[in-house]
């Protein structure tokens, strides 16, 4: 029987994501780096792919120095299933937060005086040296010190017996627009706040500034460690940016789950926002917007593939189904249809449903929610 696995009848609707493809984009990335180190961003469970089996994959390639978190809670879940390499909290820790996230071996970052202070008591706590990465803000106005404010940091910093610069970060803003002065303006920035830190005797052993567009298309920003993250997956950041050796690491699949004949003026779905204009084949799939299908697609030309041709969203699409026009399609229920990936000369990938809902690719693939089952094949 399809879709059944130990006795268990699975949900048709499943994202596939292709540990393989990941693993030889981190390759590709990381050779056109020049071999720089990588903190592989693992954040919002690898975008919603599933934080645990990728990290698991990039861990047994032994291809990342660090991964890349934005909780607490992130770090904890990678370690409590024994990812050993050091774990970064890129986003900002509650002074609360900041002795749990010792306690599980994961480095905090340090962002204002608050957090700095919070670490700091933490340290003389425990009477241990912590290792921490400072965030800077070289330019996009949100975490992180200003250049003004590096004195004061300074000054807290050598009250403290304990605490040592292990890094220093900060994150590009316009990097996936080429034509943007903003980047190197950013990058001037980054060094300059470097250079004071030097000159007060801090000398930490990794600087990162360069994101997915940074390490593939600005060398000045990549300094000795890169932070790839949308283009382990196959995509880049912006439409402007082209790159022909990224593998598309992610199918997004379900079924039709009843074809139905109905007549000329028949309503379809919520709202009766489509009527039929003649006799016409409707196709019903099992996933809607509580499964990540933007709303907005059966609006904006939307479609699907089936049988290789385009069979475009009908109506509303409603909460866990929505319907397809399957004019011109011989399908027939239980048949494939892919949501992202290829057949023939036609695909369908995230940046498509972002372009109709005027939004990123990033946002899209981390609403793909829980209960769309993840597939990971490594090959």
């Amino acid at each position: 029987m399809k879709n059944k696995v130990s006795g268990l009848i699975l949900r048709p609707t499943v994202l596939q994501i292709n540990l393989k493809a990941i693993i030889d984009n981190l390759k590709y990335i990381k050779k056109a780096s020049d071999g720089r180190e990588v903190l592989a961003i693992v954040k919002a469970g690898c975008y919603g792919l599933g934080a645990v089996p990728i990290s698991k994959a990039i861990s047994e390639n032994k291809l990342a120095r660090f991964f890349g978190i934005a909780t607490l809670l992130e770090g904890e879940i990678l370690r409590e299933k024994d990812i050993k390499e050091d774990i970064i909290v890129l986003g900002a820790l509650t002074p609360d937060e900041m002795l749990r996230a010792i306690s599980f071996n994961i480095t905090p970052s340090v962002y204002n005086l608050r957090s700095l202070l919070a670490l700091k008591e933490t340290s003389e706590k425990l009477s241990k040296k912590i290792s921490f990465h400072l965030k800077v803000d070289c330019g996009m106005g949100r975490l992180g010190f200003r250049k003004e404010e590096l004195k004061n940091f300074v000054k807290e910093l050598k009250k403290s017996r304990f605490l040592e610069v292990e890094g220093i970060f900060s994150n590009l803003a316009s990097a996936d627009n080429l034509k943007s002065r903003q980047t190197e303006s950013q990058i001037n920035l980054f060094n300059q706040m470097v250079e004071y830190l030097s000159r007060e005797k801090i000398n930490p052993a990794f600087f990162h500034l360069a994101n997915s567009a940074g390490a593939l298309f600005h060398p000045d920003s990549r300094f000795n460690l890169i932070r790839p993250g949308i283009a382990m997956y196959g995509m880049l950041p912006s439409q402007d940016l082209e790159s022909k050796h990224l593998k598309q690491a992610i199918k997004f699949e379900t079924e039709i789950v009843q074809i139905k004949e109905l007549p000329e003026g028949t309503p379809v779905g919520y709202g009766a926002t489509y009527i039929t204009k003649g006799k016409e084949k409707i196709g019903i799939l099992p996933v809607g917007y509580a499964d990540g299908l933007p709303r907005i697609l059966s609006r904006k030309g939307g479609f699907a593939i089936i049988k290789g041709k385009k069979a475009y969203f009908a109506g509303r699409i409603s909460m866990d189904l929505c319907a397809v026009s399957l004019n011109g399609i011989e399908a027939e229920e239980g048949d494939k249809v892919i949501l992202w990936g290829k057949e023939n000369s036609l695909e369908v990938t995230p940046w498509d449903w972002a372009i109709l809902s005027e939004t990123i690719p990033y946002e899209i693939i981390s609403k793909i929610s829980h209960r769309v089952r993840r597939d990971y094949v490594k090959n």
